[in-house]
């Protein structure tokens, strides 16, 4: 984990805390071949269903923070289903897979960098349904964006929140696969959508005095 994730250390008392349910959440990234050749290679996507983090809410005081991780190590590749659900025209072999997550890992440093994060310290903007403001930190690089972000609270125990966005790998140092000096390449642009699941954890509320 993160040494900077405060999984179990809230900024507030008064507020809900909702845990990510990794089981109910998933990320998804697509990343697209280029090149003049690039009919040689394939598309590939790439999902995790091992984010972890928390909400921290309290929807009567307008108050909201967040913060998420993925561990890059666990990033799976091409899941068959995955593949046929985003109607990709080719079929990469066994050899193929590994070699991409490899030549992934590799780009990503993961294992200088095994951590992709994504933090909100204000999110109450969600609450009125306008973009979030919020830092993403691959590769050592920490840049901040606004995103829209769809979200429900279906329970009063849990929370549920889509969206999505892309990225520049060139903008977080990330050199993009390729061979052939380019001829195959990978796209420096990653499209990127997430569903995410959390259910109350606790209740973070100070304990009352005995009398």
């Amino acid at each position: 984990m993160p040494a900077d994730v405060p999984s179990d250390q809230y900024s507030a008392t008064g507020t809900d805390v909702y845990r990510v349910d990794s089981q109910q959440s998933q990320i998804l990234i697509k990343v697209r071949r280029g090149g003049l050749m690039a009919k040689l290679g394939h598309d590939h996507i790439v999902s995790s269903d091992q984010l972890q983090g928390f909400i921290q809410l309290d929807s009567a005081k307008g108050l909201c923070e967040a913060a998420f991780f993925v561990p890059l190590g666990l990033l799976e590749v091409d899941n068959q289903l995955l593949r046929e659900q985003a109607q990709m025209d080719t079929e990469p072999s066994a050899a193929d897979i590994a070699g991409t997550k490899s030549n992934m890992l590799k780009s990503l440093e993961a294992h200088l960098f095994p951590f992709a994060q994504m933090r909100s310290s204000d999110c109450s903007n969600l609450l009125a349904g306008d973009r979030v403001a919020v830092e993403l930190e691959l590769h050592g690089v920490t840049l901040r964006r606004q995103l829209s972000i769809n979200w429900q609270q279906v329970s009063p125990q849990t929370l549920v929140a889509s969206g999505s966005f892309s990225i520049l790998q060139s903008d977080y140092g990330i050199t993009a696969f390729s061979i052939m000096n380019g001829l195959i390449k990978v796209e420096d642009r990653l499209d990127i959508s997430f569903q995410v699941t959390a259910a109350l954890d606790r209740v973070n509320r100070p304990r009352a005095t005995k009398k």
